[in-house]
This record gives C-alpha cells, structure tokens and sequence, in this order.
C-alpha cells in the first residue's frame, strides 16, 4: 500500500472538491495488479487508480484514456473517464507508477443477483453505444486478433496440460483437484474440437475498433436495474465488437443460448451485425471456460502466485468449472 502522503501529493495534481476520506481498497477483488482509493467528498465519490508497474505503457494509456474520454463525452455516462490534472493530463507518473483519478461509479456488481431481462437489456445496450463512440477514436478493417490468439493459444494448450499434470496434487484444496481433473479429461479431444470450430473465420477481415475486451460479470456496475458503470479498461485493445459480446455474455448468462439472442437483438437495435459477427460471438466463447481453467492451474500450479483474496479466486475457478461441466 501506498503511504497516504503519496496519495495527497498525488491528488495535489488536481482540482477536487475537498477530500473527507480516502480509503484503501487495494485490487477490490481484482487481479489486474491496479491498486485503488476510494476517495470521499461532500460532492461524491472519486477514483484513484494506480496502474501496476506490468502494464500500460505510456502511449497504450494514452489511448485508453483518448477513448474513455470520447465515449464519456458521447453520452456514455457509465464510462469513467480520467480527469484532467491542473496541467491538462488525464494521468501523471510518479514514484514509478502510473495514477489517474475518475470518478467513482456507484453501485455494485450484482447482475447475478437478479439476472432479469432488464439487466441484460441494459448491459447489450451500453456496449452498442460504447462501441458506436469508440469507432469514432479508431476504425480499422483487418483479422480478429482475439480469434487468432485463441486459437493459437489452444493448439499450444496441449503441451501446457502435460505439463501441470506433470504437478503434484498433494495439498491441493477441492476446487483445484477438480478442475486439474476436468481439464487433463477434457485432454487432446478438446483441442481439435475446438480449433476446428475456430478455423473458418480465422482469415475473415473484420471491422476493428476500440473494444474492452476483458469484460464479465464484476466489470458491471449497476443501480438496481441501470448499468451505472463499466469498469476496468486495462485489457482494451483494437478489434470486433463480439470480443466485448462474447466475454460479457459468457460471463453473466453462460450456456443460456436463448438469453444470448435477447441480448444480441437489443444489441442489434443500436449497432447492427452482420451474419459473420454473430457467428464470431458465440466462436470466441467456445475456447474462454477451457483457456481460462488453464491460465489459473499454471498460475497456482506451475507460477505459484499468490492473490489477494483466496475466495475471489475460488468463485472465479468455480464458475470456469460449471462452465466446463456444461461443455461435457
């Protein structure tokens, strides 16, 4: 944790109502590596994010905030975009480390709570608009990066399974084993099933604009049944807007097909898709549950990392279990 000198130097930077508190929420359940402050005044709540020391650069978060601001100003009153320090910057360096301050977005991440018709409506919607501004930052035609990824990432996924089955199961809690076990089941068949799926629109030149990419379920902010915000843009890249409709989708309603049509409908009513877009929605899904199970066991089996909140880590493994369990 930063000491609190250093973050009232850094907010010295800028022009705030007075600040009444500031508490540390460190990740706030993350794990992104960005450290956070929930700053308190008597005219709200604002955002201090440290981005760690791994990512961004400088110029990829100079993009970012290019977009964030752009789309807020679009209308996009959900996105927190940076504010300007008292010389004109959306961010400023200091003891090594990259910092910006937005406002907070009230509300939680409850979709699940209550996963009703309103709520996904709400979600689709605010992604169409999203992207509707973002194309106005960055239009480009080209290959769906995140495809290509993923299917290269799925071919080297075999050499990966042997190696954390190479690991030692002594010690390790339930949920672990159990995806461990599902994984090496799930084996070399997988793979093929699943590369062979994605093959076919490897070599189709999509549309490609800013998207958020690394979008599901504690990204999503509501007020009841408002989407008050879309959270965490650290992933953003260049690239089709199903990546940010396959993530959401795969995340709040998995395996519910019907649900997914609803929510690409109303997505439809803002920003029209074409057939092949569709079809890259529900493509991109099919590897997420199976290449995120293997990025958490080499983390935990192969990395050993250490997180922030062990339960947060266990929610997350045990949903890309259920997810897997349903692929069966």
């Amino acid at each position: 944790m930063a000491a609190l000198s250093i973050v009232h130097s850094i907010l010295q930077h800028y022009v705030l109502p007075e600040v009444l508190g500031v508490d540390y929420l460190g990740g706030n359940g993350g794990f992104s590596g960005a450290q956070l402050w929930k700053l308190g005044t008597a005219e709200g709540n604002y955002c201090l994010r440290r981005w760690p020391l791994s990512h961004p650069n400088r110029e990829r978060l100079e993009w970012m905030n290019l977009v964030l601001v752009h789309t807020a100003g679009m209308g996009c009153e959900f996105i927190p975009a940076p504010l300007e320090t008292k010389s004109g910057q959306r961010f400023i360096s200091a003891g090594g480390f990259f910092w910006e301050v937005t406002k907070w977005m009230e509300g939680v991440a409850c979709f699940k709570d209550d996963p009703n018709e309103v709520r996904l409506t709400q979600v689709a919607e605010s992604l169409a608009k999203f992207h509707l501004a973002s194309a106005q930052v960055n239009l480009g035609f080209e290959k769906s990066r995140n495809l290509n990824t993923r299917y290269d990432a799925m071919v080297a996924s075999a050499s990966l399974i042997a190696e954390i089955g190479q690991c030692s199961e002594a010690g390790l809690p339930d949920y672990i084993y159990r995806l461990r076990a599902l994984v090496m089941g799930l084996g070399v068949s997988h793979i093929k099933r699943i590369t062979a799926n994605l093959e076919p629109l490897r070599g189709v030149v999509f549309p490609v604009q800013p998207v958020v990419r690394d979008i599901w379920h504690d990204h999503l902010i509501f007020c009841g049944n408002e989407l008050s915000g879309l959270v965490d843009f650290g992933a953003m890249q260049m690239d089709n807007v199903a990546c940010d409709l396959s993530r959401a989708l795969g995340s709040i309603v998995p395996e519910e097909r019907s649900r997914w049509e609803c929510a690409i409908e109303a997505y439809s009513q803002f920003r029209p898709l074409t057939h092949q877009e569709i079809d890259l929605i529900y493509v991109l899904d099919q590897p997420s549950a199976f290449l995120g199970a293997l990025n958490w066991l080499k983390w935990i089996l192969i990395e050993e990392r250490a997180f922030e909140s062990e339960a947060n880590v266990k929610l997350r493994i045990m949903d890309l279990t259920s997810r897997l369990e349903a692929s069966l």
